[in-house]
């Protein structure tokens, strides 16, 4: 897992998708796939809103996530 990456908007700190390293979108949901698994490898915390509904359709739905204010 690497970095949180921020963009400033507003004076503020928004983070950025941590999908994938190419992905330059603000994130739109805070998320826990892995939640009580062994395997941390493949765990991102934040995904903008293409990422967030591709992956709560590929896990039909049993995603854990928080939503950003």
């Amino acid at each position: 897992m690497g970095k949180i990456k921020y963009k400033i908007i507003n004076h503020k700190r928004r983070p950025l998708c941590d999908y994938s390293e190419t992905c330059k979108n603000l994130a739109y949901r805070e998320v826990y796939p892995n939640l009580g698994e062994e395997d941390k490898e493949h765990y991102w915390c934040y995904l903008c809103k293409k990422h967030f509904l591709q992956e709560k359709n590929r896990l039909k739905g049993k995603l854990v996530y928080c939503s950003l204010d």
